[in-house]
């Protein structure tokens, strides 16, 4: 172009571009597609990327570019020779240290051919997956040579040495093992080696293996009579006893297969198992066989019909069954509203069992335990491999079950080594303190569910994480849970066990490289034959396996579809990742929602539904049901709750019931399961007493209320939370009132009187007395009375020990945003481990939760990673919510506090932010009292001295008493000044506390980073998005993040400091007409409205839109002479500094101007994210 002639420059624009692979095509297909699509890309190749991005808006996120995270860039034009008189010029390759894409393939034509390299990004690749992705490459590409007419799908990318590694190698699993016995064989065998050895212990109760042995041949002669032989089934409905043993055992010695009914299951699921069983004979007992109704077996009560049994011969039986014949038959939830029954032979029991005591060494010392119900297939893992090796199998009584400590201190207390421990129970159980003073346990062995967290590198056994489908006898896959790696966010779930395959492939049934993730197939000898009566369903799961290799002898040529998602990792281990279908676990139990979807269906109320697995909270996994009424009359909860209970076991029952006027489909007609709403912001119930409104000003109420939360009636006696209301709603519905009322009553209200009944009180009570008040003498708080501190917080006999340097440093809110500053200028300026407060399912979760935080922003470095430790805890609990233990533990290690911690929210009044703010902080000072002494650093807001007092000084010094508590509105503000307060009481009474009062925290002064959620930002951002800004005459204070942070660690690193106060705000402001001018300079048109006008135009705004920006600036609206967020705030106020300027003394820290540039680093990074 004639225009850009004489620049020089690197004149380079990005081509966004979609391949379409519909249809499954084969590469001669491919290409014409693909030159059809690039040449329709270079027609718009002058279009700027950045005004496409500028276009189409996508949803912005700073770990990626827009729209396209992988570039391919292909130099195939020649460079041509630069000649210059007189010069030798030869080209320099460029060195880039950074990846501008999550990956860029880079290639070059040649004269020796194509020649190409990789750029990538290490926080998602490192270099072994590169390698390995460039062997994909060239095996695809060398396939699409040799066969251009394959299908792309069917076109191999592994290479000869990873199919031999996934397919051979790692399914090198073959060990021997006898084929021609049965379970009860080898116990039968173990009888006569250690006849008086304990075999089973119940409460009080125990039976040695003769005496096992000779009730359970007693009761297997009896069965024999009754016609029991191979294949023959028996059911079992006994609750946890030594019956239940015999009852097993003397099934198997009868040659039959036992089909356990778990007595906790509902009536119509046992009819229906023991109908579709057509089991002939149900042992039970006397007080279940009520229960047990529908069927025609002949039944057997191993309590009350002993007195006959135990007339027959004690000898051992001669059957003719074998290892091939079944086992066990167990059912498990079925899509189709009814529950499959699992058909496993002897052959898949004896290799779990076999293989199970080879790796943990079982002997006849051992002592494990048995605590799953009999429907859940690891009671069949839990008894077998001890019964047949000798060793002595404990019963675990339910109420042991339903205390993590109980079972904890039981395992000691019977001197346990083994116990398998379901999931949930297990991480319970993996976080609580253990000693090895008399403890015996080896082993603790999970399974059932996703295991979430690595257990703590102190408990003195090991842990066994396993995964298992019921169709492949229990266990397919096992390993030791050792300490993370860096890229694992969960334990994997091991390798697979003796005997045993595993192919990871993708929907084509081709193998999947490593990383990536595909369906987990099975094959091998402990496969079951199929489903009872389910022979469509067989075919369909268990399917002809293409992978037979004449190296293995294959014991099963089949392959059973799990529908669960997986991956190799590089080591050959495998990390579950969840399920394809809409199945999922809990409690160790597999359920299908379409079962609950089918029963719920069977209600006379319910037209449609849906039943989903929710994880809002992570680590909270729980059941929605989501329904469309047939009638106008909607079902209750409990109305639903009581049906599905009598039908179903309680694990199947939603936690919650969310009715809907239509269920949201896609564009192909299903059901849209994304699109559903999150349940709490929906009401799941009608109130049971509803209270119809009768005041003039409860039906008003009850109208806004009905409006803004989509009900179609409301009580006066109904909380407004628990309809649904959330944040947003109660600033819209505040909204509503005092337009309608003519009031201006704070948020706050709302929270202290959440009934329309208590709210109705509240507006009368003010329109009584005046209908602008700001509402303060109704919900006054006497603070002076708040400030209590525990007598017992306090040195007694300890003397202070200064660390110079620290080892070991607790810190409370590193999630927020000037926590996470707090933490990286730790991490940088000390050597110290930082343990970190922070609320979390799991330890894992807790880590990654803090890593997100540090990048997002644009803190973290990869060395940080080793020395931040979380401390799963609640601020708002008694003792951090750590427990006795830990907390004793954190007060021996820790050096030194810094607490940062609150919950932070500017309409919350002061009773809902007492326990986090006020009593946690009394709780850190508990733990720096205790053990040793600790010095707290308290970070506090200058916010405290909003008093109106404080306004009438000329400065508020530093060392100023905090006395004046009147005028301090804000909840958020009143707690702040209360547990400042008590850290004074504190260090008065001898603890070396220091405070430090923040003013208004900003963007960091190069990068422009903010906390999105500050009410500032939202504030600037809501003047933005109404094109108009308030006219103010005030002055801004602006105090850099990364500023803040620098000078606070220099600070708290001085021994002089303790004892003290400082103000930490930077001296220098700007005043909000230079804001406005730096927001129109960035092509943001501002109106400038009188503060009346801007707050009528910001409420009416709010009533026709939902955004999150107007909303939070309406509690700024609403009065800005209170709200610390406001740019007028205390900016009448001036605070001395003296403290901090002698402590940043020679140090050369000094606070930044207000200038252009700092003001600038701001909206360019705004008007990046916005």
């Amino acid at each position: 172009r004639t225009e850009i002639e004489g620049l020089i420059g690197f004149f380079v624009n990005t081509l966004v571009m979609r391949t379409d692979l519909s249809l499954n095509p084969s590469f001669n297909e491919l290409l014409p597609r693909i030159r059809e699509m690039a040449l329709s890309a270079y027609a718009h190749q002058d279009l700027p990327f950045e005004m496409l991005v500028e276009a189409l808006q996508p949803e912005r996120d700073m770990s990626h570019t827009p729209l396209f995270q992988v570039m391919f860039a292909l130099q195939n034009a020649p460079m041509s020779e630069i000649e210059l008189t007189g010069l030798t010029v030869s080209s320099l390759p460029i060195e880039s240290s950074t990846a501008k894409f999550d990956l860029t393939l880079s290639m070059e034509s040649t004269t020796t051919g194509l020649v190409g390299g990789w750029e990538y990004n290490t926080d998602l690749f490192d270099s072994s997956t590169i390698e390995r992705m460039t062997g994909h490459f060239v095996t695809l590409l060398e396939a699409i040579v040799a066969n251009p007419n394959e299908r792309i799908s069917q076109l191999p990318i592994l290479t000869v040495s990873e199919q031999q590694q996934l397919l051979v190698d790692w399914n090198d699993t073959q060990v021997d093992y006898p084929q021609d016995k049965c379970i009860h064989q080898l116990f039968e065998e173990q009888v006569d080696r250690t006849p008086d050895a304990v075999a089973v212990v119940f409460d009080n109760q125990q039976l040695t293996y003769r005496e096992l042995n000779c009730r359970a041949n007693q009761l297997a002669h009896y069965l024999q009579s009754l016609g029991v032989g191979a294949d023959v089934l028996v059911g079992i409905c006994v609750e946890r006893s030594l019956e239940m043993v015999v009852g097993l055992l003397g099934i198997l010695k009868a040659g039959g297969a036992y089909v356990p009914l778990d007595p906790e299951y509902p009536q119509d699921r046992l009819s229906f198992m023991l109908e579709d069983a057509q089991v002939s004979v149900l042992l039970t007992q006397q007080h279940l066989v009520e229960k047990l109704q529908n069927h025609q077996a002949q039944v057997v009560c191993l309590d009350t019909d002993w007195h006959f049994i135990s007339q027959l011969s004690q000898d051992n039986l001669i059957t003719e069954v074998q290892a091939t014949n079944l086992v066990y038959v167990i059912y498990t939830s079925g899509s189709t509203g009814t529950p499959k029954g699992v058909l496993i032979a002897h052959k898949g029991l004896l290799n779990l069992v076999l293989w199970h005591q080879r790796t943990l060494k079982i002997t006849s010392s051992d002592k494990a335990t048995q605590l799953a119900g009999t429907g859940f297939d690891a009671a069949a893992w839990e008894l077998w491999p001890y019964l047949t090796a000798g060793a002595s199998l404990y019963l675990v009584k339910s109420e042991i079950l339903a205390s993590p400590v109980n079972l904890r201190d039981w395992l000691i207390s019977h001197q346990i080594t083994i116990s398998f421990v379901p999931t949930p129970i297990a991480q319970e159980l993996l976080s609580l303190e253990w000693t090895t003073e008399s403890l015996a346990l080896r082993y603790v062995l999970t399974g059932g569910d996703k295991l979430n967290q690595y257990p703590p590198a102190s408990v003195p056994f090991q842990v066994v994480n396993n995964y298992g489908p019921t169709e492949n006898s229990v266990v397919t896959t096992s390993g030791l849970v050792v300490a993370k790696k860096q890229d694992q966010t969960s334990p994997s779930i091991g390798r697979p066990i003796d005997n045993t395959h595993i192919y990871i492939l993708d929907k084509d049934l081709q193998p999947v490289p490593i990383g990536v993730q595909g369906e987990l197939h099975i094959s091998g000898a402990g496969l079951a034959r199929g489903y009872l009566n389910r022979s469509e369903l067989t075919q369909e799961k268990f399917i002809p396996n293409p992978f037979n290799n004449s190296k293995f002898k294959i014991q099963n040529s089949k392959l059973y579809k799990t529908g669960d998602l997986a991956r190799y990792l590089p080591d050959g281990n495998i990390e579950y990742l969840g399920r394809i279908d809409n199945q999922m676990k809990i409690r160790g139990f597999r359920i299908e929602l379409g079962e609950i979807e089918a029963i719920l269906s069977q209600h006379p109320g319910v037209r449609e539904n849906v039943v989903v697995a929710r994880e809002d909270i992570p680590g909270e996994k729980r059941l929605v049901a989501y329904f469309v009424s047939q009638f106008e009359q909607t079902p209750t909860t409990n109305e639903l709750r009581i049906f599905l209970k009598e039908k179903l076991p309680q694990y199947m029952v939603p936690s919650a019931f969310v009715s809907l006027e239509f269920l949201p489909l896609t564009p192909n007609g299903k059901v849209d399961r994304k699109a559903l709403p999150v349940p709490d912001s929906h009401n799941t119930q009608l109130a049971v007493n509803f209270v119809a409104p009768c005041t003039p000003v409860e039906k008003v109420l009850a109208d806004i209320w009905a409006n803004v939360l989509h009900l179609e009636q409301v009580g006066v006696l109904d909380n407004f939370f628990e309809l649904g209301g959330h944040s947003l709603s109660t600033i819209r519905v505040m909204s509503q009132v005092n337009e309608t009322f003519q009031m201006k009553l704070p948020l706050r209200h709302l929270f202290t009187a959440p009934t329309i009944a208590e709210l109705a009180q509240t507006i009368e009570s003010t329109c009584g007395t005046d209908s602008t008040a700001s509402g303060n003498e109704i919900t006054s708080v006497n603070l002076q009375a708040e400030v209590v501190l525990d007598e017992t917080i306090k040195p007694l006999n300890l003397v202070y020990q200064p660390v110079s340097e620290p080892k070991a440093i607790l810190l409370t809110g590193a999630t927020g945003f000037v926590g996470a500053f707090l933490l990286a200028e730790l991490l940088q300026q000390t050597q110290a481990d930082i343990y970190c407060l922070v609320r979390a399912a799991n330890l894992s979760a807790g880590k990654q939760r803090l890593q997100e935080t540090l990048k997002a922003y644009l803190l973290w470095e990869e060395s940080f990673s080793e020395r931040i430790i979380p401390v799963l805890g609640d601020l708002s609990q008694p003792l951090l919510g750590l427990g006795d233990e830990q907390f004793h533990l954190m007060a021996r290690n820790i050096d030194s506090i810094y607490h940062n911690g609150a919950l932070v929210n500017h309409v919350y009044p002061y009773a809902l932010l007492k326990a986090a703010n006020v009593r946690g902080t009394e709780e850190v000072l508990r733990l720096a009292s205790q053990i040793k002494i600790k010095p707290v650093h308290f970070i506090s807001t200058v916010s405290v001295f909003s008093s109106d007092e404080y306004f009438k000084l000329e400065v508020v010094q530093e060392n100023d008493p905090l006395e004046h508590s009147q005028g301090l509105l804000a909840g958020y503000t009143q707690s702040k000044w209360v547990a400042e307060k008590i850290v004074m009481m504190a260090r008065d009474r001898g603890l070396p506390c220091s405070i430090y009062r923040l003013g208004r925290i900003t963007w960091h002064s190069q990068t422009g980073v903010w906390n999105p959620n500050d009410m500032f930002y939202r504030f600037i951002k809501a003047c933005i998005q109404l094109k108009s800004a308030p006219e103010m005459n005030s002055t801004v204070e602006i105090t850099p993040v990364n500023y803040l942070a620098k000078v606070l660690i220099h600070l708290s690193q001085q021994p002089k400091s303790l004892g003290k106060a400082f103000h930490l705000m930077n001296s220098h402001s700007a005043p909000w007409s230079q804001f406005i001018n730096c927001i129109k300079s960035f092509g943001y048109p501002l109106q400038q409205l009188t503060y009346e006008d801007w707050q009528a135009l910001l409420l009416r705004n709010t009533q026709i839109s939902s955004d999150n920006a107007l909303y939070s600036a309406i509690s700024l609206a609403e009065d800005n002479t209170t709200s610390e967020s406001t740019p007028n705030a205390t900016s009448s106020l001036k605070f001395d500094c003296q403290n901090t300027l002698n402590g940043l003394a020679d140090t050369g820290i000094r606070w930044p101007e207000v200038d252009e540039k700092l003001l600038q680093a701001f909206f360019a990074n705004f008007s990046k994210v916005v």
